[in-house]
């Protein structure tokens, strides 16, 4: 607090000061959010600024402690500091009763543990009368606007509080929607990793009474299921990493459908054209039925900026703001994939905003593969018309270049400098990355662009293959490649 410094991380692991801390800073007219400050700099031991955020709640101290606050404002220098606060952040509007209300219900109940009591949490948390749903709520909804239904929304952290107000702002948006869940991912280097796993942070369903949710936070001890939540949140995310998948490289597609052609397209299947047209190999299931609301996706202004850095330097980390109130990995989630190739440590990765989707090992050609930022110009099934030939069963052409991202019959050469620049990659690996990116995706090439990201297992790259079904002809027997 200007007041006092600054406060002290939190390393309790349930008071909630950072997060309602910069609350308080951009709301600093809501008393009910300066009263739970308090309580929890009281519960660090820190009266000074209890007693200031006390001071700031008003009335709403007396409401809640039965009891004025023995301290008085009067018009000493107290009083003075505290109008400078509210004058130096009056600019700022806006109220979120309902993340608070939600996180009011937190703070009370960690108040309530003791030490060695198990974190996992179920409380039951009614909105305040007349609080509208999606006000100033930290994550988006799940619900779509085009009456697709998700029951999985995306938080930054495991933050409780955030979480909470997430999943009951999807179920306050879709009344057909019976519980919701809130999922985040680990992260790496500032990124999150897709292939690492989702984690459970919370649940929240439907109680007795019309804005009354029942709130179970995760507790993997306590459940025999993957996410820590319930077995039918774990079928839910199961659903959700195959939908998302779907989504990346459709929207993807779409959007380069538009800059390749100047024209948003009308249908899924002209997104899978014959070569030279191929922008996807073919269509995920789920294209055909939702190819409505990833249209609009598609086309919301600002998705899809890209998340690294300079095509020569390390990619910066992406997960710490988000443009919006959705959320850094809420807005990754309709971002454009990109491919990032770091011929150090011979390592590529498919990013979707601060997202890595998929990283792979790669061969490379040491200072003969070109750095810089390209295009994917050109996508070939069985190049030369053999997939046991030098390149494989896949090739992707950069831009203007004689390089290509391309299969190899030398698969010891895969984490070496044994090209002549192109990008080698194993089969399984290039065969999904192929479905999985559109034509024109952006390359960017840099040395240390991926120093963050460790080496991933071969376990876990194989776990979950995307594939989809080919449908246009991708062959060029009128060509004879001689990719470097």
């Amino acid at each position: 607090m200007d007041s006092g410094g600054s406060a002290e991380p939190n390393e309790g692991g349930g008071t909630g000061i950072e997060e309602l801390k910069a609350y308080v800073k951009s709301h600093p007219g809501n008393r009910l959010a300066w009263f739970f400050l308090g309580k929890a700099y009281g519960r660090q031991g820190m009266d000074a600024k209890a007693n200031y955020c006390y001071l700031k709640s008003g009335s709403v101290y007396e409401a809640f402690e039965n009891e004025a606050h023995p301290l008085t404002l009067g018009s000493g220098p107290l009083h003075a500091m505290l109008e400078t606060w509210d004058r130096d952040r009056r600019r700022k509007k806006g109220a979120a009763r309902i993340a608070l209300a939600i996180l009011a219900a937190f703070m009370l109940a960690s108040a309530a543990a003791a030490p060695g009591v198990p974190t996992q949490l179920s409380q039951t948390v009614s909105l305040p009368e007349g609080s509208k749903a999606g006000e100033a709520l930290p994550a988006a909804s799940a619900a779509s606007k085009d009456g697709m239904r998700r029951t999985v929304v995306w938080v930054d952290s495991d933050q409780t509080g955030t979480a909470a107000a997430a999943a009951i702002g999807a179920l306050e948006s879709d009344d057909a929607l019976p519980s919701s869940a809130a999922f985040t991912l680990s992260r790496s280097g500032g990124y999150y990793r897709w292939q690492a796993g989702a984690k459970g942070v919370l649940e929240a369903s439907r109680s007795d009474g019309k804005g009354s949710y029942a709130v179970q936070t995760a507790g993997i001890e306590d459940c025999a299921c993957e996410s820590g939540l319930s077995e039918a949140a774990d079928r839910r995310i199961r659903e959700e990493t195959l939908f998302q998948e779907q989504a990346w490289s459709t929207i993807s597609g779409i959007r380069q459908f538009k800059r390749l052609n100047g024209k948003w397209p009308v249908s899924a299947e002209q997104l899978a054209g014959d070569y030279p047209h191929n922008i996807l190999p073919g269509l995920p299931d789920e294209a055909e039925e939702h190819f409505p609301e990833w249209l609009r996706q598609a086309r919301q202004v600002g998705a899809g900026a890209p998340a690294s850095g300079g095509a020569g330097g390390a990619a910066q980390p992406a997960a710490g703001k988000a443009s919006g109130k959705e959320g850094v990995l809420q807005e990754a989630m309709t971002a454009t994939l990109k491919i990032v190739v770091d011929p150090h440590s011979r390592q590529l990765a498919l990013m979707s905003g601060a997202v890595v989707v998929r990283a792979y090992p790669v061969g490379v050609g040491g200072g003969k593969t070109p750095r810089g930022s390209f295009a994917i110009s050109e996508k070939v099934r069985n190049p030369n018309g053999s997939s046991k030939g030098p390149f494989g069963s896949r090739g992707m052409t950069l831009s203007d270049t004689r390089y290509a991202i391309h299969g190899t019959d030398e698969p010891d050469s895969i984490g070496t400098d044994r090209s002549l620049g192109c990008i080698r990659m194993a089969k399984a690996d290039l065969e999904e990355l192929y479905d999985l990116v559109p034509l024109g995706t952006e390359v960017a090439i840099g040395d240390g662009k991926l120093a963050f990201l460790q080496q991933q297992g071969e376990a876990e790259r194989e776990k979950g293959r995307y594939k989809v079904r080919p449908s246009s002809r991708e062959e060029n027997p009128d060509k004879v490649y001689d990719w470097l």
